[in-house]
């Protein structure tokens, strides 16, 4: 077999595959072009690559999602649309049990955050507000008047207490 020197390690692994007479068949140049053609696609990252192994009992499973620019031509398109169709049983049975799933998290959830979302915006306008209260320091009519308070039942209130206070 030919030198081949920085090699991809997928393309090592599918040339591998091939039979030793075959691949020594290949010349510098054809090898050189193939190389780059991997080099090519190894350099085009996904901007969302999630991909992992799902550890269920008895089964090797795994899980992979990918997100990107759009940069496959139509002819590929196509040719994949009908190679990989959206909708087969596993897909169908996977989106049932993913948007079941979903659903039933949103309903414990959604209640939760609301009542908490709800509780904190009441609390927020009630205890912000300005309320009466009486001053506990001040014991005579004469001092609680004096800065701009109201006796009442022998008691100082400042009507404009903030509890931010």
């Amino acid at each position: 077999m030919k030198s081949r020197e920085h090699i991809d390690p997928i393309f090592e692994r599918l040339f591998s595959k091939i039979s030793p007479k075959i691949a020594d068949s290949f010349t510098d140049e054809q090898l050189k072009a193939i190389q780059r053609g991997f080099g090519s696609q190894a350099g085009s990252r996904h901007s969302l690559d999630i991909r992992v192994s799902v550890p269920i009992p008895g089964l090797r499973f795994y899980l992979v999602l990918l997100a990107g620019s759009e940069r496959r031509s139509q002819q590929r398109l196509q040719n994949e649309k009908g190679r990989y169709p959206l909708f087969n049983a596993g897909n169908i049975i996977f989106l049932t049990g993913f948007l079941t799933i979903l659903l039933s998290c949103s309903f414990t959830i959604f209640p939760f955050l609301w009542s908490s979302l709800t509780s904190l915006a009441s609390f927020t306008s009630i205890s912000t507000s300005p309320y009466p209260t009486s001053i506990p320091w001040i014991f005579d009519k004469s001092e609680c008047e004096h800065t701009n308070r109201t006796w009442r039942n022998q008691k100082c209130w400042d009507e404009q207490h903030s509890p931010m206070f």
